[in-house]
């Protein structure tokens, strides 16, 4: 999935004319590779995605806790699931509420065992956040410009002082990610995290 485009994104941002083809090669590797990274560090997509037949754990808790986040949606919940992932006995629609990061029964505990609930679900992003947007083309400028491709016809913003100071103002680059670390903090909330799933007490609905 290519979430800049080179004409609709990239070359407005920096204030280059679109039939000037000049740099299209090497902004497209720079773009490429920053996509690349964020999406390595969220260790997800900015997509929609369906899961059919997730089995999980129960935990005697009230909260199921899905694989992957956020949830957008839940087709359908089961409890004791066959032995092949099918079937099950069916939790109605009323008895459970759906958030981005997780499902909370509302009457009952989930059922204790290994592979005693089944999900269901969507989850992902319906296109590419604008922040998380914001923070691509922020960092492909920065990157050209640390290149040291100041010149690029786009009036002050060309000059070396401000070229300077921009690439100040993003921080030091993190060598792991290969992004500035003054960004990386952007990508926070999109972060795929694996929480641990423990018993918690009842909610009052």
């Amino acid at each position: 999935m290519i979430y800049l485009d080179l004409d609709d994104d990239i070359k407005p941002w920096l204030g280059i004319d679109v039939l000037n083809t000049t740099h299209d090669a090497n902004l497209t590797i720079i773009a490429d590779a920053i996509e690349q990274s964020v999406l390595n560090y969220v260790e997800t997509t900015f997509e929609l995605t369906e899961v059919e037949g997730e089995i999980l754990d129960g935990n005697i808790s009230d909260v199921i806790l899905p694989l992957n986040t956020p949830v957008n949606s839940v087709e359908g919940l089961y409890f004791f699931p066959e032995v092949d992932g099918s079937g099950g006995s069916v939790v109605d629609p009323s008895e459970y509420k759906a958030t981005r990061e997780a499902i909370y029964l509302k009457y009952a505990n989930s059922p204790k065992g290994r592979a005693t609930v089944r999900v269901d679900y969507t989850y992902g992003y319906d296109g590419l956040p604008a922040d998380v947007k914001l923070m691509m083309l922020q960092t492909v400028e920065a990157e050209w410009r640390r290149k040291g491709n100041k010149s690029l016809g786009i009036g002050g913003r060309s000059k070396k002082d401000e070229s300077e100071s921009y690439i100040n103002d993003m921080g030091q680059w993190d060598e792991r990610t290969g992004l500035p670390k003054v960004l990386i903090s952007k990508l926070q909330a999109y972060k795929s995290f694996e929480f641990p799933s423990s018993p918690m007490s009842q909610r009052n609905w």
